[in-house]
């Protein structure tokens, strides 16, 4: 069996995943300390040629507003329309919106292995040219041959795949993108150190809905559902209060555009209002 098919076969069943984690501990704690020794030797001033780019992305946008756009099922093409020529990050399944808005992200991120593979006939096709830059996290760049123009991002797993008994492990996030991006199982959370990084100090979000429980989980459906989404919006909430606390300590303010949805840890504002 395939080995990403293995992998989706294993979260059908909690049981079964459950088994898996504890079986992969000691590889998978492996993994998190090599990452870490990695990310500690970059953040030193160790030379990286697969990462070097994100240098240059160093505080590019200091003091301006930015909206990092989720692909929750709260969100429409009037939505995109109306922040068209703002900055903007977006991800994953927004690639099925571009024939049908001219808004374009400004940064397009995705990282998921799942959703990479089913995407990638449209993302390293003609939909995907349509995009200015296309970031990859590290999890896929390791594994597959990617399109010259797309770049990759140390992405730390910490220890999001280990099974734990209590909790969701450990929330945290890196002020020097250069070093790692950490994950915080979504790839929002990546768009959002991004930010950061480049020096937003206002990051607007929307379709952020953190919320799996409707007859839809994605504005645009694309043929890949997590078997575990059910279980995914208590640790999105999570992350985001985690996140929140980050983002203050560093004078960056998040505000939530989403219409709806279960995210009511940043303050609620209508898009209208702003922009």
């Amino acid at each position: 069996m395939e080995h990403n098919t293995l992998l989706g076969a294993l979260k059908q069943s909690p049981w079964l995943d459950r088994a898996a984690r504890l079986a992969a501990w000691p590889w998978l704690a492996a993994q998190e300390r090599r990452a870490g020794q990695e990310a500690a030797a970059r953040h030193a001033g160790a030379a990286d040629p697969r990462y070097q780019w994100i240098l240059e992305q160093k505080d590019r946008y200091k003091g301006q507003r930015c909206f990092v756009v989720a692909t929750g099922p709260s969100l429409t093409m009037e939505d995109l329309d109306r922040i068209r020529g703002k900055i903007s990050f977006s991800m994953n399944s927004c690639l099925l919106a571009l024939d049908q808005t001219a808004w374009r992200p400004d940064f397009y991120l995705i990282q998921d292995r799942h959703v990479y593979r089913t995407l990638a006939p449209l993302l390293e096709g003609e939909p995907g040219a349509r995009l200015p830059a296309v970031w990859v996290g590290s999890s896929i760049a390791e594994r597959r041959t990617l399109p010259p123009r797309f770049q990759s991002y140390p992405l730390h797993l910490l220890d999001h795949r280990m099974y734990h008994r209590q909790g969701y492990g450990t929330f945290r996030f890196s002020e020097d993108c250069y070093g790692c991006i950490c994950d915080g199982y979504s790839v929002v959370f990546s768009a959002l150190q991004m930010a950061c990084y480049m020096g937003f100090r206002e990051i607007c979000l929307l379709g952020c809905d953190c919320s799996y429980s409707g007859p839809r989980s994605h504005f645009r459906p694309y043929g890949y559902r997590d078997p575990q989404a059910d279980r995914m919006g208590d640790k999105l909430l999570a992350g985001h209060a985690a996140f929140r606390q980050f983002a203050e300590a560093r004078g960056v303010r998040v505000l939530n555009c989403t219409r709806g949805g279960a995210l009511e840890v940043y303050p609620r504002v209508l898009l209208e209002t702003i922009v």
